[in-house]
């Protein structure tokens, strides 16, 4: 069950992040906001930093399906925490993609 879930989600992440980031749109783009900055918030960077992130969701979650496999042969518990623990982050890391490509 938590590796369907994780799969899916990492196919909506990557979807979320190929499908509706468009270079063509702007040349920089907006990949951080940090408030405390003088000046702009905003921090440009390049395209790379946004697709950066739809293969921070596929190594993330190919790690912890590894780390999970080698270990529940030990601890089941602990398989199942790393894999609900990546859930978490794979969440995480669709909502700040989504957030960051809205800006755009």
């Amino acid at each position: 069950m938590l590796l369907a879930l994780t799969t899916a989600l990492v196919v909506v992440g990557v979807a979320t992040v190929l499908l509706r980031f468009d270079v063509s749109q702007n040349p920089t783009t907006i990949v951080a906001y940090r408030p405390n900055i003088s000046g702009a918030a905003y921090q440009s960077g390049k395209p790379i930093d946004i697709y950066s992130l739809a293969v921070f969701m596929a190594v993330s979650a190919l790690a912890a399906i590894a780390l999970s496999v080698r270990v529940y042969a030990l601890r089941r518990s602990l398989a199942m925490f790393i894999l609900t623990s990546d859930l978490l982050l794979l969440l995480l890391a669709i909502r700040v993609a989504w957030s960051i490509i809205s800006i755009q």
